[in-house]
């Protein structure tokens, strides 16, 4: 098993290279906003180029990006915007993904996007034109990531005695590890 899980690194990684993603994203406080579902969908923005994400269950952007990636090779029925939430849980229930790690009527919201630059800017910037919404600096949305941490980690691998802590060398590759092991395990 070991060496089916070193293939499928490997087999992502080249992935990366052929299929390189231009990949956009920003971070938004919707701490203000009382229905930001309503608010987002009036956007009419396409499901197959952006995701909304829970920036609260983010514990670092190489999550996202090998999600995305994930999620793009997968060439799915489902939506882009469904299936960047699946592939970042550990789980294989759509629903309880989307609950997990969608960001519709979350606080913190990190958009995700596929499209080139330019109208993934536009969209970033009709998004903060709605009211009570602010863009999020990259120190405020790492420091929403390291706030949360403990909670990230807790959902991948439940609970952990501070020993078992102490001898994580890096916790994100843990994750980002455990997140795409079952996935495909």
């Amino acid at each position: 098993m070991a060496n089916e899980f070193k293939d499928h690194i490997k087999a992502f990684i080249d992935s990366l290279n052929e299929n390189s993603l231009e990949i956009h994203y920003q971070g938004f406080d919707f701490s203000n906003v009382s229905d930001s579902r309503t608010q987002l969908t009036k956007l009419n923005y396409d499901k197959n180029k952006v995701s909304v994400l829970n920036l609260e269950m983010i514990a670092d952007m190489f999550q996202v990006y090998t999600a995305v990636h994930s999620a793009a090779e997968q060439h799915s029925s489902r939506d882009f915007g469904v299936e960047v939430p699946h592939h970042l849980s550990n789980t294989k229930s759509i629903g309880d993904s989307l609950r997990t790690f969608g960001g519709y009527g979350k606080p913190y919201v990190l958009v995700v996007s596929i499209y080139d630059r330019f109208q993934s800017e536009e969209l970033f910037d009709k998004i903060a034109s709605i009211e009570n919404v602010t863009k999020m600096t990259n120190e405020q949305m790492q420091q929403c990531m390291k706030n949360n941490f403990d909670n990230i980690r807790r959902y991948y691998f439940g609970t952990t005695s501070d020993q078992e802590q102490a001898t994580c060398e890096n916790p994100i590759d843990e994750i980002v590890t455990k997140m795409v092991a079952s996935k495909h395990f």
